[in-house]
């Protein structure tokens, strides 16, 4: 759990929750409430957490040394000009061979891309043999306000900041995109086809409207 400080409320009869602009969790509580309590609601609220948590920090300017998401996790971004590569991801930290920021990031930009068409292209082979769906092509693109797209070419492509978002995110946009092969539209049987390959899409839509504007760098 990310830092939690408790604060104790003789006026309060209920535990309350706050997201700090740093990200930090502050706790309001009642004196009687024990700690384990308070862990045992934080971590039923893990989710809204970290939602909240990436919403005030998508609010701060960014520096070479903020936080960055990747799969859905915030990194520290750290120089270290001595690596082989210019973005080295260890240790629960991204390295970054340049303390310039605007070298930092053009170098996390190029890591990134690198990165999205690995995973996307994994999950696209996936989902697609499946449901025995036949493509094209798989091209990134950066777009700003879509995260995906079908042809009728069965060309498909994808936004390169998707490798910010959590996994499963992006098996939605990709079960999205893939379901365009079968319908161009976004018809009942559109989403029946979504549903197939995953299930729970309907958590994921949800979850870009209210935090796609965090994928950023």
């Amino acid at each position: 759990m990310d830092k939690v400080n408790i604060f104790r409320s003789i006026n309060r009869t209920s535990i309350s929750v706050q997201i700090e602009h740093d990200g930090s969790i502050k706790v309001t509580a009642p004196p009687f409430i024990p700690e384990f309590v308070i862990k045992q609601f934080l971590n039923s609220k893990k989710d809204w957490i970290r939602e909240k948590q990436l919403l005030m920090l998508s609010r701060n300017p960014k520096r070479a040394d903020d936080e960055y998401l990747y799969l859905g996790k915030l990194y520290k971004v750290e120089t270290r000009l001595q690596q082989k590569n210019v973005v080295e991801l260890e240790n629960g930290k991204l390295y970054v061979a340049s303390s310039n920021e605007k070298y930092v990031k053009n170098y996390l930009t190029n890591w990134y891309k690198q990165q999205a068409r690995k995973v996307i292209l994994e999950r696209v082979h996936r989902y697609a043999q499946a449901l025995h769906l036949h493509y094209n092509s798989v091209s990134l693109m950066s777009a700003t306000t879509r995260w995906g797209s079908c042809s009728s070419q069965k060309n498909l492509n994808f936004n390169w900041k998707l490798i910010m978002a959590p996994l499963p995110a992006i098996d939605y946009v990709v079960a999205h995109e893939l379901a365009h092969l079968v319908e161009l539209n976004h018809s009942r049987d559109f989403w029946e086809t979504v549903r197939k390959m995953f299930p729970i899409y309907r958590e994921y839509r949800t979850w870009f409207k209210r935090n796609g504007h965090t994928l950023t760098i």
